[in-house]
């Protein structure tokens, strides 16, 4: 009988400081990672770099970890549109086409620059808004999703890491029923309802599992997904179908 595929499509490995506030330094371990990985049941992990002053140096080093570790991990780039404008196609080229990376993660709002060499590379982008005091994703999404339809936008935490503002996982839903170009994680939520509302109201293809780990216990997320009670096809695509179709 083959094994199921699980693909865990946003972990983190390396040092730097957290994506998440408050902002605190890390260095998440790879040995880490696998151990609680094998205990959920996961096949591959998708890594990129916690947040940094030297992406181009950060992704050279999870491409070299992928490699030491081909087939169990996949690794996502981290890039700052602004800090970054005008060498970020030739960074992502070689990242991509040389260096195995699969996707991107922006550092801040991706710009047309930054798209329009996803565009050509055809990987995914990760993008989760800094808010800052503006409410709500819509005016972070809309153009982006809209302008580049054949572009897949990874939405983590189902908009809201930890559910802090519930609406925006909502809002969230929202995009995602309008631009079928966005695609939700589920990993981080602070209220189980919001993930079992996704699981009901998008289609399948539209979410991804995924772990936030280390950071995260890949062992209660899994679990979290078992109890969303899908149906076998449904539970295929959104365990890992959905990732590799993605290229991740």
């Amino acid at each position: 009988m083959a094994k199921e595929l699980v693909i865990d499509c946003h972990a983190v490995l390396g040092h730097g400081m957290t994506w998440a506030d408050p902002a605190r330094p890390v260095d998440y371990d790879v040995t880490e990672l696998f151990e609680r990985g094998a205990a959920a049941g996961i096949t591959r992990h998708c890594v990129m770099p916690p947040r940094g002053d030297d992406y181009a140096e950060a992704n050279r080093r999870t491409a070299e970890t992928c490699r030491k570790h081909a087939g169990r991990l996949t690794g996502i780039a981290v890039h700052d549109p602004r800090r970054e404008a005008g060498r970020l196609r030739e960074f992502l080229t070689r990242e991509v086409r040389d260096m195995g990376l699969r996707g991107v993660r922006s550092d801040g709002h991706p710009t047309r620059e930054l798209l329009d060499a996803v565009r050509e590379l055809r990987i995914p982008v990760f993008y989760y808004p800094d808010r800052g005091r503006i409410q709500g994703l819509g005016r972070f999404f809309h153009m982006p999703a809209s302008a580049y339809p054949d572009i897949a936008f990874i939405l983590p935490h189902l908009g809201e890491y930890r559910s802090l503002t519930w609406q925006v996982h909502l809002e969230a839903l929202d995009l995602a029923r309008r631009y079928r170009n966005i695609y939700l994680e589920t990993s981080g939520l602070g209220s189980f309802k919001y993930l079992e509302m996704a699981a009901k109201e998008l289609p399948p293809e539209q979410l991804l599992f995924g772990t936030h780990a280390p950071e995260l216990d890949p062992r209660v997320e899994r679990e979290a997904l078992r109890l969303l009670k899908l149906g076998r096809q449904a539970y295929t695509k959104v365990a890992g179908a959905n990732a590799a179709r993605l290229g991740l």
